[in-house]
């Protein structure tokens, strides 16, 4: 493959990997608003029947999920391809990281359809006691917690070398860069944080605003703008010609 054929697989891959940035935050935000319309706090017979109301929605819901997590891997491999020029050792390292990420959230996804048909079948009248659908609840809670937390802590180690190697190269802009760097990195932390604090202050919600904001503006210049490939050292002498000009 020739040089010119390397730049525009590298930007057209750059494109994809903006959209799929955009898209998962879609699917995303469509998934929890579905599914959060069936959840009735403290009251699993009532989720429950809301559910069997509206079963197949809520199947949409879930199965959104499973779609993010097979958008995430068109990501990591957009990514990979990007910045594998910079680094082939640490991109392939994320794009590793990143599929990690995917068959672990897979495997919550397929819990959460398990739950689904305990739900179902715990809101059948006096198939569980009280102290029995205590337990139900706190558990789901406890897996969905989890699940959340350890999927961001992988998906994070995976964005932070992305980010590296964008702040490494000059692909995106430089303060872009270290914006997604620094996010990158909150979003392991704040797994972590979740994982160790039984009870975290709500103040730390805020900590996954920047990676939010990442994922938004770096998708919009990757789809939009694509990557910068020319050399460090070309973009220095062309503004020291056009200042001698």
């Amino acid at each position: 493959m020739t040089s010119s054929e390397t730049d525009k697989s590298q930007i057209r891959y750059a494109r994809l990997a903006g959209f799929m940035y955009l898209f998962i935050i879609a699917v995303y935000l469509l998934s929890v608003f579905i599914t959060s319309r069936f959840a009735v706090p403290g009251n699993l017979v009532e989720t429950a029947h809301r559910i069997m109301g509206a079963e197949l929605l809520y199947r949409v819901g879930l199965s959104l999920g499973i779609l993010n997590m097979l958008c995430a891997v068109l990501l990591a491999m957009g990514l990979y391809v990007v910045v594998k020029p910079v680094d082939s050792n640490l991109a392939l390292l994320a794009f590793v990281f990143e599929l990690v990420y995917v068959a672990v959230g897979g495997a919550f996804d397929v819990i959460d359809f398990v739950f689904m048909k305990m739900q179902m079948g715990a809101g059948s009248v006096g198939s569980l006691d009280a102290r029995q659908l205590s337990v139900f609840i706190d558990l789901h809670s406890f897996v969905s917690l989890v699940g959340l937390n350890v999927t961001c802590i992988i998906y994070g180690a995976g964005s932070i070398l992305f980010f590296y190697l964008f702040l490494k190269s000059n692909y995106i802009p430089r303060l872009l860069a270290v914006f997604g760097l620094f996010a990158s990195a909150l979003v392991p932390i704040m797994g972590f944080s979740f994982l160790i604090v039984p009870q975290p202050p709500q103040m730390l919600q805020l900590g996954w605003a920047p990676i939010f904001a990442t994922e938004i503006l770096v998708g919009l210049w990757l789809l939009v703008k694509g990557v910068n490939l020319r050399p460090q050292g070309d973009v220095n002498l062309s503004s020291a010609t056009n200042s001698a000009g």
